[in-house]
């Protein structure tokens, strides 16, 4: 077997049992990232080949990163997470535990993914009202600035594939957003959302299930333990 080609730059912190394939880099900096800035990845993590981690991000156990993804700097991310293949995770966001984001994702700066939130594939969100905006290089990390914020996906969401979120908005915990959507709007704890842009069609309650293997309302039944 050949021996693994791999970087692995000062200031990065790795948790025991890692794997890390092929082409991986570990702290990588940016103009953004300072020297004390350090990159620490929990234990039992799989780095696929191509991974790119960039310094001052934490990431909590039991991470798995799918080929080519890319994480920029000072990200929070919990436990238990999933980012696939060639997916973007810009800097300053905040992604909690048992969050998968599946391939080719973008996430921008100033995003919020509470716990459990599934995201499939294909999924843009946006983080500028009105780009390019040249505010945002000057100012970007002051949140409080409504042109420049990402959106909060709470606890529990489904973001379908192929959807494009627009800056600022939140979706409520345990809503569904059909694939395909484009929101505009807050999307209401528990309901479910469709269209360009996305309006309200349902409620999670009254789902049904077209196989029947679940009667009417119980889709997501085994999901119900994450809102108690």
């Amino acid at each position: 077997m050949k021996k693994k080609n791999y970087v692995i730059y000062p200031n990065v912190k790795i948790g025991s049992n890692t794997i890390i394939e092929d082409y991986v880099i570990l702290g990588k900096t940016s103009v953004n990232t300072k020297k004390k800035d350090i990159l620490k990845i929990g234990s039992n993590a799989i780095l696929r080949t191509g991974t790119i981690l960039y310094t001052g991000t934490t990431i909590g156990k039991n991470f798995q990163s799918g080929d080519h993804a890319r994480i920029r700097e000072n990200n929070m991310i919990g436990n238990n997470v999933s980012i696939g293949s060639n997916s973007i995770i810009e800097c300053d966001s905040k992604i909690g535990n048992n969050v998968r984001i599946h391939s080719l994702c973008f996430i921008p700066e100033y995003t919020i993914l509470e716990d459990d939130v599934w995201m499939g594939p294909g999924v843009t969100i946006t983080n500028v009202m009105h780009p390019p905006c040249p505010v945002f290089k000057e100012r970007g990390k002051e949140m409080k600035l409504k042109c420049i914020k990402g959106p909060i996906i709470r606890k529990g969401a489904i973001i379908g594939a192929g959807t494009i979120l627009l800056p600022g908005i939140e979706v409520g915990e345990g809503a569904f957003v059909a694939a395909g959507s484009v929101v505009l709007d807050d999307v209401k704890p528990h309901t479910v959302v469709a269209g360009v842009p996305a309006k309200k069609i349902s409620e999670i309650k009254d789902l049904v299930c077209d196989p029947g293997i679940y009667g009417k309302g119980e889709i997501y039944s085994w999901r119900s333990s994450l809102f108690k």
